[in-house]
């Protein structure tokens, strides 16, 4: 027994010399998978992924090629940590290059014909890396139509396991929405783009290389395919498609990306060289701040860019005014007319200080689906002043309708000072305007098919003239242009 542990002990101390001393690479290797495509192939060899990474000499080059027959696929990890001006990259299928700096574990889903790794080494560092082949799944295609002037389709990730095929109008146009937590960032390598209407088509990347570039892609043709390699994988990400009649208009089209632990974020809209767009799918998020020159208009939209989808327009001069503001449609998109606008979003009410109704304040209470014809319309909110004020609002009575009912409440001192309930057969135009301290708006649908509602609201310091509950009867659109 003594013998044996004595044996184990040296066998250990040898191999982990081994893995410890730097080591020098055979210049250029091809790699074939082994017959038992089960047993993963290690670089190096005495070296497995649970370890760390192996230390490799300076002054080398390395390459490693790797074939990857037709129906299958490559799982690399690659562990790494390189010193400048060292260089460790990884060029696949499609000629995607990706430079590898420092990683615990990178991990890439490579279809055939190859891929390489390349290392240039001019100073010590660490590398390991282990590849494993796999069979891909057959594919049973199913085709999703898409059209213009119509709300954006949006899939994730466990929609693609048997390949899916979009097809437009005119062209596809989509953006990636990359996972909300970092760790599932390597797997959007598992799901395949193919520009054509099958996975026979030329293939042209994978998620991950899209979300990376920022910008919407557009299909050649009328259509295109996503196929993921593994199925059943829950990545948390999406892909946004639209027709591209729906956005040919952007020089410039991307997707707002707010990491889900992260209450703050900012995203900076580019449109030195021609109108550009950005859509964000959250449910509810918040925008505490704008920064933009005054020669610039940025506008804002429920899902998709239409007119009657608008929900405001900004500009230097009513920023501070009428922002903060909240947004809670599944999809909203924002574009810009010129130059550069740096957007502030919070995911927290507290922090955006959505609540608070300070004096020449402005905003507006929406549905969340303001401007598409759903049930889905119901909310309520509130706006509390630090003191009070002039209160007015207006209500967009076109999206009132079957037995939809929006209740409109101003507060002062805890006692009611307006209530006043609107149905399709109560519509009331013009402005409403109280001494309060608090609004509240509460819509609901019960049922009925509508646009959603649209309240503006606007806290001012309180006159001594004013009277409670006073009606003032202005024309619709031209309080509303005040908003927008």
């Amino acid at each position: 027994m003594k013998n044996f542990f004595l044996q184990l002990l040296i066998s250990s101390f040898f191999v982990s010399k081994i893995i410890a001393d730097p080591y020098n690479c055979a210049g250029i290797q091809t790699i074939n998978p082994p017959t038992n495509i089960s047993i993963p192939w290690y670089y190096p060899a005495k070296w497995d992924i649970s370890q760390p990474a192996p230390q490799y000499a300076a002054s080398q080059n390395c390459t490693w090629i790797m074939n990857v027959p037709k129906g299958m696929f490559a799982y690399l990890a690659v562990k790494a940590n390189t010193v400048q001006p060292s260089i460790l990259k990884m060029t696949d299928s499609v000629g995607y290059i990706t430079t590898i700096e420092s990683t615990s574990k990178e991990q890439f889903f490579v279809t055939d014909p190859s891929f390489r790794v390349d290392l240039q080494s001019f100073a010590v560092g660490t590398f390991g890396m282990t590849v494993q082949w796999y069979t891909v799944n057959p594919t049973i295609p199913t085709t999703v139509q898409i059209h213009s002037k119509s709300t954006p389709l949006i899939l994730f990730g466990g929609d693609f396991d048997n390949a899916t095929v979009i097809q437009a109008d005119t062209r596809v146009s989509f953006l990636v929405v990359p996972p909300t937590t970092l760790d599932f960032y390597d797997f959007l390598r598992l799901t395949q783009v193919y520009d054509g209407p099958s996975i026979a088509s030329t293939h042209i990347g994978n998620l991950y290389q899209f979300m990376s570039s920022g910008n919407n892609f557009v299909s050649t043709g009328n259509s295109i395919t996503f196929f993921s390699l593994y199925p059943g994988f829950r990545t948390g990400s999406g892909v946004i498609f639209q027709d591209y009649d729906d956005v040919k208009q952007f020089k410039s089209y991307k997707s707002i990306n707010c990491i889900s632990f992260v209450n703050n974020c900012q995203f900076t809209i580019n449109a030195r060289q021609g109108t550009a767009a950005a859509i964000r799918y959250s449910p509810t998020f918040y925008v505490k701040n704008i920064e933009m020159p005054n020669t610039n208009e940025l506008s804002v939209y429920t899902d998709y860019v239409k007119q009657s989808h608008k929900l405001a327009d900004y500009k230097s001069t009513n920023t501070k005014t009428n922002i903060p503001q909240k947004f809670n449609g599944k999809l909203t998109t924002f574009v810009l007319d010129q130059d550069e606008a740096t957007i502030q979003f919070s995911d927290n009410a507290i922090d955006a200080k959505w609540t608070s109704g300070f004096d020449g304040r402005r905003g507006f209470f929406s549905s969340p689906n303001y401007g598409l014809s759903t049930n889905d319309q119901n909310f309520s909110d509130k706006i509390f002043g630090v003191s009070t004020s002039d209160i007015t609002y207006t209500v967009d009575g076109s999206s009132i309708n079957g037995d939809a009912i929006l209740n409109v409440t101003i507060v002062l001192g805890g006692k009611t000072v307006i209530s006043d309930i609107y149905t399709s057969s109560r519509l009331v135009g013009g402005v409403v305007k109280a001494r309060g301290d608090s609004i509240e708006v509460q819509y609901q649908t019960n049922g009925s098919i509508t646009s959603g509602s649209y309240v503006t609201f606007r806290f001012e310091k309180s006159t001594s003239t004013a009277l409670n509950g006073v009606f003032i009867s202005f024309i619709f659109s031209i309080w509303i242009s005040l908003f927008k």
